[in-house]
């Protein structure tokens, strides 16, 4: 009979993408006695079918611990089995549209976990689990029930892709101007008033969507946003723009829709963003 520690040694093997094929890693369990279906019974909980008709096989395992993604989707869950944190090849997960409150720190141990969506769920505050998680690059919580951020989002520094659309955020905090490597921001569809001059640290954001808000002015720290590319104010109540927003000399769309900006004030933009497209309701000038 095998001894537990043949078991445990056969596990991080397995875990570690050792084995490039199922029947090696079958053969090797059969030379030692193991029944290798019954030893990787408790990681059932982590293979994207949970249906009582599925049965996995060995290669399934071998594909689960060997992946970079996994996709959770509709799935119903509102808690994290224990047994995620052994997948340490994870770089993609996606647990969008189920029922999670919080997220449980255990998280924080798959070190290569870049990529998070947790769009479509019930999320009022951003867990603590992800206050200081440094190496993710995309977080993205749209659709969830969040009133705010919190100060420590500044340890986020690697963000490249962060998506908030459709929470209830009313302000940022200062801090996000820690930010240095956005790329791309969606706040679609919040209640923010306005925008801290800290985003002046957003040096690579090329695509900012702020439409849906209630914002009535933008900072003239604008014009430290030499990467942007894209620009979507819609319904927002702002009615003129900093002389700074000229410098945004790779500004390629300025979308205006629904913004109730004066006719005078839409050929003065023209006139500071020349090579810049503007869109806008002619029906909608005052």
């Amino acid at each position: 009979m095998a001894t537990s520690n043949e078991e445990i040694q056969l596990l991080k093997l397995l875990k570690s993408g050792y084995f490039n094929n199922a029947l090696l890693a079958q053969n090797i369990a059969e030379g030692l006695g193991i029944n290798l279906l019954d030893l990787l019974k408790p990681y059932n909980c982590l293979l994207p079918s949970s249906k009582p008709t599925f049965n996995p096989t060995i290669e399934d395992y071998c594909q689960l611990f060997a992946s970079t993604k996994l996709n959770w989707s509709n799935s119903k869950r509102s808690q994290i089995p224990a047994q995620l944190t052994e997948l340490q090849s994870l770089e993609h997960l996606n647990l969008s549209n189920n029922a999670f409150t919080s997220v449980d720190s255990s998280l924080l141990k798959i070190a290569s976990l870049q990529y998070l969506n947790l769009n479509k769920n019930r999320l009022q505050s951003i867990p603590k689990t992800l206050e200081n998680w440094s190496n993710l690059k995309a977080p993205h919580l749209a659709d969830n029930l969040l009133t705010e951020l919190p100060n420590t989002v500044k340890h986020w520094q690697g963000l490249e892709d962060l998506d908030l659309s459709r929470n209830q955020l009313q302000t940022l905090p200062t801090t996000i101007g820690y930010w240095s490597e956005l790329q791309h921001l969606h706040l679609v569809k919040n209640n923010l008033l306005y925008l801290p001059d800290e985003i002046e640290g957003w040096h690579a954001l090329e695509l900012l969507d702020l439409s849906y808000n209630q914002i009535q002015e933008l900072p003239p720290s604008i014009g430290a946003l030499q990467h942007l590319r894209r620009l979507d104010l819609t319904y927002n109540p702002i009615e003129s723009f900093p002389d700074e927003i000229g410098t945004l000399l790779l500004l390629e769309e300025l979308v205006l829709y629904k913004v109730p900006i004066s006719e005078a004030e839409h050929q003065r933009l023209a006139r500071l963003l020349p090579h810049t497209k503007i869109k806008f309701n002619f029906d909608y000038f005052f």
